[in-house]
């Protein structure tokens, strides 16, 4: 098959993709903008967090909404893009994670609750880079 026979519904998964990472910028932004006085009503380690995340976490959540993002618009262009875009949010998000999971104490603290969220976007991000590897060996993307 070629990029210009691909199926219908590889459409619909660019757009759940694209709608997804959009979901991920709006987070970044809504959560950047947020003031010291934003998060007074966040439980109490949730604020401590949020409070002390270091400059290089924020920039891995960017690079991973930035790269999704981009990743979703070049699987709709039918790019082979996506594939190296998708790894790049993927390992962004891994990154971005990896300080409160283990660099701090808030596992005590917050317990299942701080792996929750994280552990489904680190499932969605290795979905997105593993479908748009298989869909561009298939030469649905070019």
């Amino acid at each position: 098959m070629s990029a210009s026979v691909a199926p219908r519904w590889l459409t619909i998964a660019g757009i759940a993709s694209l709608l997804w990472n959009f979901m991920g910028v709006w987070s970044f932004v809504t959560n950047w903008q947020m003031s010291k006085t934003g998060y007074v009503g966040l439980p109490d380690a949730q604020r401590e967090l949020w409070s002390a995340m270091p400059t290089w976490t924020w920039v891995a959540f960017a690079i991973a909404v930035g790269c999704g993002t981009a990743g979703a618009v070049a699987l709709l262009l039918r790019k082979g893009l996506a594939v190296p875009l998708f790894l790049v949010s993927f390992i962004a998000i891994i990154v971005q994670f990896s300080w409160p999971i283990f660099m701090t104490d808030a596992f005590s603290t917050m317990g299942a609750e701080l792996v929750t969220f994280p552990v489904v976007l680190v499932l969605f991000g290795a979905l997105q880079w593993y479908c748009a590897r298989i869909w561009r060996a298939r030469d649905w993307l070019n």
